[in-house]
């Protein structure tokens, strides 16, 4: 749920009409904010993140005895099918249309559960909603990999959860990018009692727990980069993140600290609103 400030961010930069990149990469939870912010859905982007999460159709704490000892989509912590069957596909579905017709490059993550590795698929190179269900397969949360093509897959964030070095490999000079975990605030591969509550999953994908910790590396390695491209005079990038961790740190049904979290994000960009668009007008001059 700290995604949520990511969201509020995208709002906010929608607002001032900033979203004119000519590249965006999503992970996870961020993937339907991007669809949703390239096809111009601004309101259902808003609709979705502060009146449908908040929900035990979506965060099944119910399901927390059978977890470890039965994984199944069925009776998920987190029902990814729901979210994107009954939420995204048929009471916000994606402007399909306006998303194709976009002039930014959008790129979603997702972590081919074969041999854990990490790729980036291009918005309807499947269908939309299964790559959906694909970028939102948290590990464990949602026990089950999604078959697009002739592979499976899982979250990105579960190999690499700020793919940086991807991009700038291109001919892309400057990065903008939104994190949703303060400056200094480490990726954490699971804890002792999650890799106790989905011991059974983890057993089936033995590959998980390496990629998961080498995850944890790449995001302090890549931030790092982040940070030396940002003091470059002039900058080649800007780092928009809460000061502190958003009140919806991971899962939650509490709409309070959801609405927060976005309007953390929402607050960062106007607050940052003068050395962003400087930032931008540099990097087209």
């Amino acid at each position: 749920m700290r995604a949520g400030f990511v969201a509020g961010a995208v709002m906010a930069l929608m607002d001032e009409g900033l979203m004119t990149f000519d590249r965006a990469v999503a992970v996870s939870a961020s993937v339907p904010t991007l669809a949703y912010a390239a096809a111009g859905q601004r309101r259902q982007l808003e609709r979705v993140w502060r009146g449908e999460l908040c929900t035990p159709k979506l965060i099944c704490y119910r399901n927390i005895p059978v977890v470890s000892l039965a994984p199944s989509a069925r009776r998920a912590l987190i029902d990814i099918d729901y979210l994107v069957h009954e939420v995204f596909e048929k009471r916000y579905p994606i402007d399909v249309q306006k998303l194709m017709a976009c002039r930014m490059r959008c790129l979603f993550a997702v972590t081919e559960a074969g041999e854990g590795r990490f790729e980036l698929l291009k918005p309807l190179e499947h269908d939309i909603y299964e790559q959906f269900r694909a970028c939102l397969a948290v590990p464990g949360c949602y026990p089950e990999t999604v078959r697009l093509g002739g592979g499976e897959f899982v979250d990105g964030g579960a190999s690499n959860p700020l793919p940086l070095r991807g991009l700038m490999d291109t001919d892309l000079d400057r990065v903008l990018a939104v994190l949703s975990r303060p400056e200094g605030c480490t990726f954490d591969p699971p804890n002792l009692f999650e890799r106790a509550l989905f011991w059974r999953y983890f057993q089936r994908y033995d590959w998980m727990m390496e990629r998961l910790w080498d995850a944890a590396m790449v995001y302090r390695e890549e931030t790092s980069i982040l940070k030396t491209l940002a003091l470059k005079n002039p900058p080649h990038a800007m780092i928009i993140c809460p000061d502190d961790m958003p009140p919806a740190r991971f899962l939650t049904r509490d709409r309070r600290k959801i609405n927060l979290t976005v309007d953390m994000g929402y607050a960062k960009v106007q607050a940052l609103l003068r050395p962003i668009r400087r930032f931008l007008k540099e990097s087209r001059e």
